[in-house]
Formats: C-alpha cells, sequence, structure tokens
C-alpha cells in the first residue's frame, strides 16, 4: 500500500497517509455528526456535531497510528528494519524488512498493537468516566466514550485468530514454536485468514440481502481483502523459502 502524501517522520520512521483514509474518515465523521451525537446529545446544533466529530476522527486515526508505531518500534528493537508507516481504508500497515528471527520476537511484534489499543481504549473509557464525575455532559464524553469503545473493539477485531490480523501473527509464533517450522506456521495462519476472510464475506451478504442496510457490503469488502491478503501472505512466505505451490 503506497503513500499517497507523507506527514513526516516519527522516531525516525516515515509516515504517509493514502488517499483512501479519506473514505473511512468521512464515513466516521458522517456516522457521529449525523447519528451518534445528535441522537445522545440534541441540544447542539449542526455545526458543534460536525466539529465534535471531526475531532473524533482525527483522534481516532492517531490512535490507529499508535498501534502502528507500536509494531515499528518493537520490530527495531527486533533487529528489523522498517522502511515507513502507512494509513489507508482498512487501519494501517508498517512495511517491515525481512521477518522475525525467532516465535518470540514474532509474539512480541505482533502483540504490542492491540495491547496499545487495548490500553487507550482503557484511558479514553476512565477519562471519560473522570469527566462524567467531574460533572460534565457534553459533546466531549460522547467523543471520549466512541473513543474507548472503538479502540478496545479494535484490539479485541485484530487478535482474531486469522492472517493478516495481529492474531494471525500471533498463531503463527505459537505454531512456529510448536513445530519448529515457520513455512507450516504461516501456511496454518493463512488458511485461518482465508476461512475467516470468507465467513464475513457470507456474513456480510447475508447482512445485505436480508434488508440489514448497507454495512453488511463493507463487512463482505473486509472479508475479501482478509482473503486476498492471507492467500498472499501464504504465496510469499513459499516462494521465498522456495517450495513450489
Amino acid at each position: 500500500m503506497r503513500a499517497s502524501f507523507q506527514l513526516g517522520r516519527i522516531a525516525g520512521i516515515r509516515i504517509g497517509v493514502n488517499w483512501s483514509v479519506l473514505v473511512i474518515f468521512v464515513l466516521i465523521a458522517w456516522s457521529l455528526a449525523a447519528a451518534r451525537f445528535p441522537a445522545d446529545y440534541p441540544q447542539y446544533g449542526n455545526g458543534a456535531y460536525v466539529a465534535a466529530a471531526v475531532l473524533t476522527a482525527v483522534v481516532f486515526f492517531v490512535s490507529l497510528l499508535a498501534h502502528e508505531i507500536s509494531h515499528a518500534l518493537v520490530a527495531r528493537r527486533n533487529g528489523l528494519h522498517v522502511q515507513d508507516i502507512t494509513l489507508w481504508l482498512f487501519g494501517g500497515v508498517a512495511r517491515l524488512s525481512g521477518e522475525a528471527r525467532s516465535p518470540g520476537a514474532e509474539l512480541r511484534i505482533a502483540g504490542v498493537g492491540p495491547l496499545v489499543s487495548l490500553l487507550l481504549g482503557v484511558v479514553f473509557l476512565v477519562v471519560a468516566a473522570l469527566v462524567r464525575a467531574g460533572g460534565y455532559d457534553g459533546l466531549a464524553l460522547a467523543g471520549l466514550a466512541w473513543l474507548g469503545g472503538i479502540n478496545i473493539a479494535l484490539a479485541v477485531f485484530n487478535v482474531i485468530p486469522a492472517a493478516p490480523l495481529d492474531g494471525g501473527r500471533l498463531l503463527r509464533s505459537v505454531i512456529w514454536w510448536r513445530t519448529g517450522d515457520r513455512l507450516t506456521a504461516t501456511r496454518w495462519s493463512s488458511r485461518a485468514g482465508q476461512v475467516f476472510g470468507w465467513a464475513l464475506v457470507a456474513l456480510g451478504l447475508l447482512t445485505f440481502f436480508t434488508g440489514h442496510g448497507f454495512g453488511g457490503l463493507w463487512l463482505a469488502l473486509i472479508g475479501w481483502f482478509l482473503v486476498g491478503a492471507a492467500t498472499a501472505e501464504n504465496r510469499q512466505a513459499t516462494r521465498r523459502i522456495g517450495i513450489p505451490t
């Protein structure tokens, strides 16, 4: 995934943004400004909803960036070169040169991202609780609560044991440790990713065709991406080791 423009560097790592981020940014901001915030706090005007939604969406992408930076920093500490980080339609990706040298390194690199998302989610919820306890009840509270929930949901989704999710990397590290064979581990995590991806495609299409809205199409699109990414990961690993697919 190539960056459409560069934001700069953090800890020496190039940070880029793909144009597709605009799609999910607009969807998040629109859903918050048009539905979530007015339903919770109907006393505000449209301008307040839009401003709060845009700010909340920006903080959400900062959270995604923190998730990816944690992967990159731990990877660098484990001897891998980090090429760059790109935010795009489905979140973010840190491009690394080479692979983890041991199952333990793989476990650390994969596990830190969901851990950071989980901690951020807890922090947002704690701050929201403190703000509410202080007597404030408004759009800032709604934004904090949403950010807490979405970061925890991101952490949970990412630990699903299916490549290319972080959980797929965790699964690969465990199988690699048990079998001593990185290729076998990659194949099992890739197959898990394919099965999970096709399950999301089926669920998404079922949701859409049973009249539950366009969210089903989005779910199917995510599943399709996971299937393609898991398949590509298996092929790349096989090609590197030189075994015919």
